[in-house]
């Protein structure tokens, strides 16, 4: 079947006359963007969607995920003694999830280039990378990153590494590959076009992570390297421990547990997180929207939320649940938007979180979001590059504090991860030595 048949087959008449209208380079254009489609899936899809409710239903049947402060736990020195030698082993890698821009910080780039305002005034970028080089040298083996992108930012995204030297890494343990992309359709199932030449190609959610790290060859790649576990998070998470050795020696202790995920105490009913439960007795994320008001006000006789544990986007994989996922199929979820100027558009997206009930058992780790969770979303107000700023200065004055490290207690403190990355290795005399140069005083406001 050529191209205009199966467009033809799929309902996309329209758009096949205007290939039919086009020559060269803008032809070429769009047959590639149209050649990157499954046509078909996306009929099904609109009408799968068109006749739902487009809401995501939560099953009646949902029960809370019990989860504890991984901390609490008298393992927990054991797990990461055991996260550490595997490390060192070479067994574990990072991925980012990288795709987003910062228009919503109106920033004009990758997020990952963005300065949340430190007085280093690193980038998320350059603060993972430091985080990553300290922890590889401390176990004596370097980390392969994995950085998914998207196709509005790749090209700038690497440009960016490559400018500032991959911050001390080696290339050759960075792999960037970009995530798979949909077409928007018109609410009545037409392909949405950007421009003459092309289509409107949107992003198709975190959960096409799978998808695209298996088609890149990076899943192939990090097999060929002897890695075992996956740390995968979020590029926005300002104090995300990266491969946190403790989370990886936890789950390796977990024989048949193919996943684990971090969790923290929601801030109140209506922060936007999603919540781990059990739905029909699997365990998964329930989307802060999609959680019925009655789930979500919920509390136990001590007034704390029933549904409490947050999601905060930072989770651990075994290879061999990755593999499994490279060609499971997930549920596509809809919203519908104004893309290219035609209003109540559909986009589909996949969401990473619905790869747990896939998986099967799944280990929540819990921890304590000063130290693990402050993502920058908003230019102003809650999870702002100010929240950020203030979250990582008190933490890091609270690691001077229990090295006992004299300091003025009126101030924050930005400590390098290039010296620190826990809180570790921390005394006075490296504080007077590195102060005004790794270790950076600021005020809150």
């Amino acid at each position: 079947m050529n191209i205009i048949e199966t467009l033809n087959a799929a309902g996309q008449q329209e758009l096949a006359q205007h290939l039919e209208s086009l020559t060269g380079d803008a032809r070429a254009n769009l047959e590639r963007d149209i050649l990157s489609q499954d046509w078909q899936e996306l009929k099904a899809l609109h009408a799968e969607k068109s006749a739902a409710n487009l809401s995501d239903n939560v099953s009646a049947d949902l029960t809370p995920m019990p989860w504890k402060l991984a901390t609490d736990d008298l393992r927990y020195d054991f797990w990461k003694e055991t996260g550490e030698i595997l490390l060192g082993q070479g067994k574990v890698a990072a991925f980012l999830v990288a795709g987003g821009q910062g228009s919503r910080l109106g920033f004009d780039g990758p997020k990952g280039m963005f300065d949340i305002g430190l007085p280093s005034h690193k980038s998320l970028f350059q603060l993972q990378a430091e985080r990553l080089r300290n922890l590889g040298a401390r176990v004596g083996h370097a980390i392969p990153w994995c950085i998914m992108t998207s196709p509005l930012n790749h090209e700038a995204t690497v440009n960016f590494f490559s400018e500032n030297n991959f911050f001390g890494l080696n290339r050759e343990d960075i792999r960037f590959f970009q995530q798979g992309t949909i077409c928007a359709l018109t609410a009545d199932g037409k392909a949405v076009r950007d421009g003459e030449d092309h289509l409107a190609l949107v992003p198709d959610g975190n959960g096409g992570c799978f998808r695209a790290l298996a088609q890149s060859g990076t899943l192939a790649w990090l097999v060929e390297r002897g890695v075992q576990y996956v740390f995968l998070y979020s590029v926005d998470n300002a104090l995300c421990r990266i491969c946190d050795p403790a989370f990886i020696g936890a789950l390796a202790e977990k024989g048949t547990i193919l996943s684990a995920s971090k969790v923290v105490h929601k801030a109140g009913p209506n922060e936007k997180v999603g919540i781990f439960a059990f739905q029909n007795k699997k365990p998964g994320v329930v989307e802060y929207s999609d959680l019925p008001e009655n789930f979500r006000d919920m509390t136990n006789a001590d007034g704390s939320l029933t549904f409490d544990g947050g999601n905060i986007a930072i989770h651990l994989f075994k290879i061999s649940g990755l593999r499994k996922l490279q060609t499971s199929k997930l549920p596509w979820h809809t919203a519908r938007k104004t893309v290219c100027g035609i209003e109540k558009c559909f986009k589909f997206e996949q969401f990473l979180f619905d790869a747990f009930p896939q998986l099967g058992s799944m280990l929540p780790f819990g921890v304590v979001r000063e130290e693990e969770f402050s993502p920058v979303k908003n230019a102003e107000g809650n999870d702002s590059p100010k929240t950020a700023r203030i979250m990582i200065g008190k933490l890091h004055r609270e690691w001077l504090r229990k090295a006992h490290v004299k300091i003025d207690e009126k101030k924050l403190y930005e400590i390098s991860p290039t010296i620190s990355y826990a809180g570790e290795g921390l005394k006075q005399s490296v504080f007077d030595r590195e102060l005004g140069r790794n270790i950076l005083e600021f005020d809150e406001d």
